[in-house]
């Protein structure tokens, strides 16, 4: 599963779950221009690891990642499985 996918999916979680504004979520936006504290941060590391199937570490996702930095882990993690 490429990159771009994954950006997709996670989008989809973050608008789902989470109620982000799918006119914000993209690749270059960062978890905190969305507002996600640390709460949220935990919980999205624990949804993530039930869609995608892989480990993630909760402390992983920072406020400063992009959507697409979180995805480019959830695909490092995909691949190394």
């Amino acid at each position: 599963m490429g990159a771009g996918v994954t950006v997709d999916r996670l989008a989809e979680l973050l608008v789902s779950h989470f109620g982000a504004p799918a006119d914000r979520v993209a690749g270059g936006v960062t978890f905190e221009e969305l507002e996600f504290d640390s709460l949220a941060l935990v919980e999205l590391a624990m949804v993530a690891q039930k869609e995608f199937g892989v480990e993630v570490d909760e402390q992983e996702f920072t406020p400063e990642q992009s959507v697409a930095g979180a995805a480019r882990l959830i695909d490092s993690r995909r691949a190394a499985s």
